[in-house]
């Protein structure tokens, strides 16, 4: 079994000569948890120009080069199959999302050490670009690397920084949805087991093997409740800010696009990305079949402070016209 601890040790390291020279051209997805990252990655990698981190990737990522040089991909994916049916597991629950091995999934799973909000630094990029390069090693080297990891929206002028020559993809919604929507996810996790982000996340793991935390996470964090909603309230504001007053300082290399603009025009959108990414489609897509609308009733906690989320974050709202 190649998912076993032993399977674990029989690592790439044979196989880390084969990266010398390899290069990768990140595309940075940038936007808060909940705000559309997901779904604006599933438009893109639908016209076949890109190669993704998936939730394989993430799993096997300590020996992805020997899957690969070896020929044991497929055996790989198929027990990855079997580990996500003998779970249940059919979609991400919070998402609707369908759970296989080559779902998109963001990067922060593969950062080292796991904190609790993970962001590249310069303490873990060396371990980052050794994945990425793993990641675009087993792919088609030519395409760029899609890349997301909500978090890093904080962080996008070190991104900057780091990769000059990365471009970046922003989704903008309305601030009152992405907050609401977060803290039905963030609720839901502590409500019930997920065991897709379980298999992903130790930390996750270790709070539903621990009554005592995780009962009270459930009354910490109770999607009603004052504490969580107020949170994530300043923490979409944080994110609403950084994007207001860093923006400018990519210039040419970033564009933006709405979340309503992505679900009403979704194969315009792609094409207005494709275009500003120097791409073409490789392949006939179907991008209005990946948008599933769905009415987001407000919670009750988030109805309540409607108002001063929109107060908070109105410069926001005006400059991106959600």
């Amino acid at each position: 079994m190649l998912l076993t601890p032993s399977a674990e040790e029989a690592g790439d390291t044979p196989y880390l000569d084969r990266l010398a020279g390899m290069e990768f051209r990140p595309v940075f997805v940038i936007g808060p948890h909940r705000s559309g990252t997901t779904i604006l990655c599933r438009v893109l990698m639908e016209s076949g120009c890109f190669n993704l981190i998936s939730v394989y990737h993430l799993m096997y990522r300590r020996r992805l080069l020997r899957l690969h040089y070896e020929g044991l991909e497929e055996q790989a994916r198929r027990e990855l199959e079997q580990l996500f049916a003998s779970r249940g597991l059919e979609d991400r629950e919070i998402d609707s999302m369908k759970v296989t091995p080559d779902l998109p999934e963001e990067y922060c799973y593969a950062l080292e050490p796991p904190v609790r909000r993970p962001i590249l630094t310069p303490g873990n990029l060396p371990g980052f670009l050794e994945f990425c390069k793993k990641v675009q090693a087993v792919q088609d080297s030519s395409r760029p690397l899609l890349l997301k990891n909500p978090y890093d929206t904080v962080n996008f002028l070190y991104l900057r920084r780091t990769f000059p020559q990365a471009r970046f993809v922003f989704i903008h919604r309305n601030p009152v949805d992405t907050v609401n929507s977060q803290v039905k996810a963030v609720a839901s996790l502590l409500k019930s087991k997920n065991e897709y982000v379980a298999l992903l996340l130790e930390r996750y793991r270790a709070t539903w093997a621990n009554p005592v935390k995780q009962k009270l996470g459930q009354w910490f964090y109770s999607e009603n409740g004052p504490i969580l909603v107020n949170s994530v309230i300043r923490h979409i504001s944080r994110n609403c800010d950084y994007i207001l007053e860093n923006l400018e300082a990519l210039g040419p290399s970033a564009m933006g696009v709405s979340y309503p603009q992505l679900c009403q025009e979704p194969a315009e959108t792609a094409r207005a990305l494709l275009d500003f990414l120097g791409l073409e489609a490789r392949r006939p897509a179907d991008y209005a079949g990946l948008i599933q609308p769905r009415e987001a009733k407000l919670l009750a906690s988030v109805a309540q402070r409607r108002d001063r989320i929109l107060e908070q974050n109105a410069a926001y709202c005006r400059r991106f016209q959600v």
